[in-house]
């Protein structure tokens, strides 16, 4: 589970950045929202540019 979902997250962001080498975040980070929780948090949006 969590060492295969690293990976794969590895791998993915890999591809991204070399596929959009100028992609960049549209916001400041401190205004990113975030999903409130104990068990499973993330962001809301994800907010880019490029």
């Amino acid at each position: 589970g969590q060492n295969l979902a690293r990976a794969e997250l590895e791998i993915a962001l890999h591809s991204l950045f070399e596929r959009l080498p100028t992609l960049r975040l549209a916001a400041p980070a401190d205004e990113i929202p975030f999903k409130p929780g104990d068990t499973i948090q993330g962001m809301l949006e994800l907010p880019v540019t490029w």
